[in-house]
């Protein structure tokens, strides 16, 4: 349907009217026919939405354009919001890292917004000399760049056919633009911290800055067209980051078993920048290692904030769990959730040799890791569940890495008590998502693990919570705790004191 100047196609047309439920700035109805929704709105906002549709490109979260008119435009059917707006932003594709540079003032008026920076920071109370500095301080910073809705997320989401999530907003939409700045109005809407999903993959020094310049513009906006106390907050917890005097923390761990090293996180000399403080609290602060509570201490103290989800897009996810993932790899839902990520799984049997048990197979992530291991000359991977061990027979030819394992459905202590091998790995069953994060024992977990461990070789590593207390184990256990590749605590390996000695 072509533009024209007839009369909009849902008039007398038996079109229902729908509220959209839209924030500030959007129409309040739209109009439901067979094919879709029809979008009302003066000539200047439609010929806006759509070019900003058209900047998108081939983007998930544009939705397909039907017919266009003068006043309106008619796309494909949607439905609610999304139950999960920030899973939704975050399962869009991720640009390339880029470092922006430049004074801040001019950072700010090249992002999305139509408030002046400087007259919205006076209503901060900032005096003219503060703001003059604060606007002419040099700034890098680093972000993503590709296609975006401008931060039009959040409430102007709704879900199409198939599952997608579109947004009903385009005038807003770059072909190019700042991932920070959909991240943050994600962050707004939901309430949210997501300054370190933003930084994975990124110097988090300079991502904090590039995220700070965008949170600041948003709350601006929201300072001066809105009516929300959260404004006012944000816009100066972003101005003190962007103006923070303090460059280096010193940070230690308290309260955590002996052999919890801060390492995994610090420096020798625990001295860290603003941001890797706030990371590192946010990542073992409170947690529960071996049944003890690691408490993380600061000079000088430092706002930390509320501790973030670690979100991440499901496709990092899963390459963080199987790096073959795009290739076919097959799991179920269980085998998502609880399969070992490969580079911690590679880690998890070092030292192992000879034959080697893998008492618990599952969808084969620890059987594959044996596989690559020169050392080890035969697997016997073992799992209840038939149709796990069809999953993981899948990976393992998928990989190439089948030809020295041997895939049996029975029940681990049998096999472990009849079969002669150097070897034996065993990941028990936790208890699913609520397992005990305060302090798991042996007898809590879902396996009958003092009873199989009485026929086990001399080399065992069990992968238990970070929560287990390694003294519930009979004999010597060498604990290690195992943290991926963004500082987060997964698992501890436990491996048998024979092991341990011969690892060093």
């Amino acid at each position: 349907m072509a533009e024209g100047d007839s009369a909009p196609p849902w008039r007398d047309s038996g079109a229902t009217q729908r509220p959209l439920g839209l924030p500030p700035g959007g129409p309040l109805y739209g109009y439901a026919v067979a094919e879709g929704l029809w979008i009302p709105g003066p000539k200047a906002r439609v010929t806006a939405e759509r070019e900003g549709w058209a900047r998108l490109g081939e983007h998930p979260a544009r939705p397909r354009i039907l017919a266009t008119h003068d006043e309106g435009l008619l796309i494909e059917p949607v439905g609610a919001p999304p139950a999960d707006a920030v899973a939704a932003v975050l399962a869009w594709p991720e640009g390339p890292p880029v470092l922006v540079e430049g004074r801040v003032g001019a950072l700010l008026q090249a992002l999305p917004g139509q408030v002046d920076p400087a007259r919205a920071l006076k209503k901060l109370g900032l005096k003219r000399g503060a703001v003059d500095r604060l606007l002419a301080t040099p700034l890098r910073g680093m972000t993503r760049l590709g296609p975006s809705l401008g931060g039009a997320v959040g409430p102007w989401l709704r879900e199409a056919e198939g599952g997608r999530v579109v947004g009903l907003r385009g005038a807003r939409a770059m072909g190019s633009g700042w991932r920070a700045v959909d991240l943050v109005a994600a962050s707004w809407f939901a309430d949210e911290e997501l300054i370190e999903v933003h930084a994975q993959g990124l110097d988090a020094e300079l991502a904090e800055q590039a995220w700070q310049l965008t949170r600041l513009r948003w709350a601006l906006e929201e300072l001066v067209l809105g009516d929300d106390p959260r404004a006012e907050i944000w816009a100066k917890e972003s101005v003190e980051a962007l103006t923070r005097a303090v460059t280096q923390v010193r940070v230690t761990l308290e309260g955590g078993p002996p052999w919890l090293s801060p390492r995994l996180w610090l420096p020798p000399d625990g001295l860290v920048s603003p941001a890797r403080a706030r990371a590192v609290s946010h990542l073992i602060h409170g947690v529960s290692v071996g049944g003890a509570v690691v408490q993380v201490q600061m000079s000088p103290p430092i706002r930390v904030g509320r501790r973030p989800p670690h979100r991440e897009p499901l496709s990092i996810r899963r390459r963080r769990l199987f790096s073959r993932w795009e290739e076919g790899v097959l799991v179920d839902e269980e085998g998502l959730y609880s399969a070992t990520p490969e580079a911690l799984a590679d880690r998890l049997v070092r030292g192992l040799s000879g034959v080697v048990i893998d008492g618990t197979c599952g969808v084969g992530a620890i059987t594959l890791a044996l596989a690559r291991r020169p050392e080890v000359t035969q697997i016997i991977a073992v799992d209840l569940h038939a149709g796990r061990l069809e999953l993981a027979r899948h990976n393992l030819r998928l990989y190439g890495l089948g030809s020295k394992v041997r895939l049996v459905c029975a029940d681990a202590r049998e096999v472990i008590a009849h079969s002669p091998a150097d070897g034996l790995v065993l990941d028990p069953p936790w208890g699913g998502p609520g397992y005990d994060r305060t302090a798991a024992r042996a007898e809590s977990l879902g396996m009958d693990l003092l009873g199989v461990l009485r026929h086990a070789p001399q080399d065992v590593v069990l992968k238990l919570p970070p929560s287990f207390v390694v003294e519930s184990l009979p004999g010597v256990w060498a604990p290690e705790p195992m943290v991926d590749d963004r500082g987060v605590l997964k698992l501890l390996a436990a491996r048998s004191a024979s092991l341990a000695a011969r690892l060093g």
